[in-house]
């Protein structure tokens, strides 16, 4: 599982403007209050389907798998959210690159029920949620 989210990771890192911007947590301060800054949360997991799309087979590690990635935009205004979410967007049709495995192009997610430009009165931050997906394949 590392492998495919260090790829998915790679991907928005190779990114101008994300640079140092992609974390695997909401950002806080030693005092505990969430920073007041421009950056993206990335939130690792599993692979939503593993199956060798054959009937009766079994499930292996290395069948065909189907990973999607959230991914939390935060913000300090509505312009900064705007500027990230579009650089986040360019890793559509990017191909992910995983030592023995073949994946397919990013595509977006569609309908995120979770966040959606909303703004957080209490922590004055804007956000944006996105969900991006990809199949990978063992390498012929």
């Amino acid at each position: 599982m590392r492998p495919h989210f260090q790829a998915f990771k790679s991907l928005l890192l190779a990114v101008s403007g994300l640079a140092n911007k992609v974390y695997s947590n909401v950002r806080r301060t030693a005092g505990g209050e969430i920073v007041r800054e421009n950056y993206v949360v990335l939130f690792p997991d599993g692979p939503n389907q593993l199956d060798d799309v054959r009937y009766m087979a079994r499930q292996s590690v290395h069948s065909r798998s189907q990973w999607r990635y959230d991914v939390r935009i935060v913000a300090v205004d509505a312009d900064g959210l705007l500027m990230i979410a579009d650089a986040v967007m360019s890793v559509i049709g990017k191909i992910p690159a995983v030592a023995g495995r073949k994946c397919d192009p990013v595509s977006l997610v569609p309908g995120v029920e979770e966040g959606k430009g909303r703004f957080d009165p209490l922590t004055d931050l804007h956000y944006l949620d996105l969900s991006f997906e990809f199949v990978s394949r063992r390498a012929a």
